[in-house]
């Protein structure tokens, strides 16, 4: 059997019986996605508990999520920053500490590991999303298909090293005619996408197929020097783009 760690989302000075329930389905949707940024529908069971102490809400699940977490955690009190994690995750966090301001309160957010990240959140942190910059991009992406299909919204579910599991908007006919079976098979996928040009996360909702490319898992200079030269006529207009990639990352 998994063995369970837990968050904890600690409210202080709030007993747990003056803790809305509103808030409270507020919190736990966070706390999800916190811990499950993505793939929700095959996700372990998150298990629930509150304890006296202000108000503990204990957020239970598989330890390898609550370990990712902690790393992040403590990331994020090194960096007194969220623009550098997960869009979801860094959402949840900015909800927290939206509510936090609103409410008034303190709140806490660690876990159950040993060396637990503490992150506090209050009216003087500033756990907020710097301006995203979203750049349209074309992109030769490769990982194992783990789903496809849909009635209303076709699409493939493509397991990645770099992204994790992302999700390519595609048509009915691509996937109807397809002349061999590709689940559970690795292949290349060229896609058009919105890519965060800080943090090089992809707009899951905003991922487009434009074919399928084959897979090889070898090196490929010539390749590679070819995809070089593609992309290099997008920055034909910029002078300096060692320049303007500071620019924009604020460096």
């Amino acid at each position: 059997m998994n063995s369970l760690e837990y968050i904890e989302i600690k409210i202080k000075d709030v007993s747990p019986q003056d803790f809305d329930i509103s808030d409270l389905m507020e919190l736990l949707k966070n706390a999800e996605n916190m811990l499950y940024p993505n793939e929700k529908k095959n996700r372990p069971t998150i298990s629930y508990e509150v304890k006296e102490g202000s108000t503990r809400n204990l957020i239970r699940t598989l330890a390898g999520p609550v370990l990712a977490l902690n790393t992040i955690l403590n990331q994020i009190n090194k960096e007194k920053s969220i623009d550098f994690i997960d869009p979801i995750q860094a959402k949840a966090i900015e909800n927290i500490q939206l509510w936090s301001v609103k409410k008034g309160q303190n709140i806490l957010i660690k876990t159950s590991l040993p060396n637990t990240a503490n992150v506090e959140v209050n009216r003087k942190t500033q756990y907020y999303r710097s301006e995203n910059i979203w750049i349209d991009s074309d992109l030769y992406i490769y990982g194992k298909i783990t789903n496809m299909g849909g009635k209303t919204d076709p699409n493939l579910h493509l397991d990645t090293d770099d992204w994790g599991t992302i999700i390519i908007k595609t048509d009915e006919d691509v996937l109807a005619n397809l002349k061999e079976n590709h689940m559970y098979k690795y292949v290349g996928v060229h896609v058009q996408a919105k890519q965060n040009i800080k943090t090089s996360q992809l707009d899951n909702k905003a991922i487009n197929f434009i074919e399928f490319v084959d897979y090889e898992n070898t090196y490929d200079e010539n390749y590679l020097n070819n995809l070089i030269s593609q992309a290099s006529k997008s920055w034909k207009d910029v002078p300096d783009t060692d320049k303007w990639l500071a620019e924009i990352r604020g460096i």
